[in-house]
């Protein structure tokens, strides 16, 4: 045994709660990650929860004290291994917990996936290794019974093409953007590199008139550098975090792959958003995570190939709905176009019609003018935003000046109508649109779509 390299017994936790007010030492997995806050004093408080192959989830509580945030741990995510050395067992009305004191206490973290990597990603400054902690280590991250409860029966991940509402399921991605709301909760914005599925719409069309709408696209809310950085292909799906959530500090930030488990998804507006509840629980992965690298293949996959970036849900082919003036090679997803990096933009894309405005043909001509105005609100699985209809371009779109009857049947038919305005599966339909911008002096701010060679065939 090397002299720099001292010998630790480390307790199981069973064990542990045995030693009351004696000094011992510890290596768990972590089960839960507090939040920081202060003592009573000056100093800064942290409580983590630990578990092995006899202390089953919740865990033994340790209760860590340092004057500096930067002392405490700063634990990854659950699954991780700690060392502690020096903590002191203690006991209060009937519960179990640990003490440990930045001044005599010491700690290490390791990574909690199976590795070679046998190094701590972070030690307190007077933290000696142990010649026994890779051993230990090793049996930590190679022993199912030593993983947190939650993970024991933990199913495999769901990709977002799979989603189904109202069911928990755990799901493997990527960290895009996050937002705080006014209430103090997250809003993340993640992907996985696949399309979210193709759903029912059951919204009426009237609403889409109100002002206050949810229809209302959520990329306008999003600045111009994040959508930037959002892929090209994919579904980009809110989720959103309680600030009671005990991990919401290790969520903040973006560019990181999360494995969320226990997440309920449903469908607002035609949208799939997702929710943690008291019973989810995280864990960050590293880029050579397995499910992280299958999602990376599909990226890759999709993003090189024009065909591969059409929508999930189009194959064989879209419908005969619509005729476009600009050939295939111009295809562009809506997410691509919004990042495009001049104002003006000219492509063909593939979208469903979620809304009309208005949608009845006897109001799709101004009254004054004669001329066609209509604002569509469409989408595709990257993004949903409004185009316009008017002047020549409307002339083109349906076809001339039809009678009320013929235009009906046109809007039904775009819509995806067959029955009730609110139940709707509009069909996929290639179009031509064009951005432009309303202002010289905001450009960017100004930006909107049209609609373009185009022609809705009866």
């Amino acid at each position: 045994m090397s002299t720099s390299e001292p010998d630790y017994f480390y307790l199981p936790l069973r064990d542990a709660k045995k030693s009351l007010n004696m000094r011992i030492n510890l290596m768990a997995k972590v089960s839960k990650i507090g939040t920081v806050r202060k003592s009573r004093g000056s100093d800064y408080v942290l409580v983590l929860k630990l578990v092995d192959r006899y202390e089953s989830s919740p865990g033994l509580s340790v209760n860590l004290f340092a004057d500096k945030l930067d002392k405490l741990p700063q634990a990854r995510s659950t699954g991780d291994i700690i060392s502690l050395h020096h903590v002191e067992m203690k006991l209060n009305n009937g519960e179990f917990f640990c003490t440990f004191n930045g001044k005599s206490s010491s700690f290490a973290l390791f990574d909690g996936e199976a590795s070679m990597d046998l190094s701590p990603y972070q030690t307190s400054i007077n933290y000696q290794a142990a010649d026994n902690d890779k051993k230990i280590l090793m049996q930590l991250r190679g022993t199912s019974e030593n993983k947190p409860e939650q993970a024991l029966v933990e199913p495999m991940p769901t990709l977002f093409c799979n989603l189904k509402a109202e069911e928990n399921l755990t799901v493997v991605c990527k960290v895009f953007h996050v937002s705080e709301t006014s209430d103090g909760d997250l809003v993340l914005f993640v992907w996985d590199a696949t399309d979210s599925p193709l759903v029912t719409l059951q919204i009426a069309l009237d609403m889409d008139g109100q002002k206050q709408t949810c229809l209302h696209p959520e990329v306008s809310l999003l600045s111009r550098e994040t959508l930037c950085a959002f892929p090209k292909v994919g579904s980009i799906i809110r989720l959103i975090v309680s600030k009671d959530f005990e991990e919401i500090s290790q969520l903040k930030g973006s560019g990181y792959w999360v494995k969320f488990c226990n997440v309920v998804f449903e469908l607002q507006s035609g949208l799939w958003r997702g929710a943690l509840t008291p019973n989810s629980y995280i864990k960050k992965l590293s880029d050579e995570d397995n499910h992280v690298q299958c999602r990376q293949r599909i990226f890759n996959g999709r993003n090189s190939s024009k065909v591969d970036a059409l929508p999930l849900s189009v194959f064989p082919w879209p419908s005969n709905v619509t005729e476009t003036d600009l050939a295939y090679s111009s295809y562009s997803t809506l997410m691509e176009s919004l990042a495009y990096p001049e104002i003006m933009h000219k492509f063909t894309s593939i979208v469903r019609v979620v809304t009309s405005y208005p949608w009845q043909a006897k109001d799709l001509r101004s009254p004054a003018t004669g001329n066609y105005r209509v604002r569509l609100t469409i989408e595709d699985p990257t993004a949903r935003i409004h185009a316009y209809i008017f002047g020549e371009d409307g002339e083109k779109f349906f076809d001339g000046y039809p009678s009320i009857g013929v235009l009906s049947e046109k809007m039904k038919k775009l819509l995806g109508i067959k029955g009730s305005p609110a139940l709707r599966n509009p069909p996929w339909i290639w179009c031509c649109l064009m951005s432009y911008y309303l202002d010289e002096k905001d450009p960017w701010g100004s930006r909107r779509y049209r609609i373009f060679g185009t022609t809705l065939i009866g």
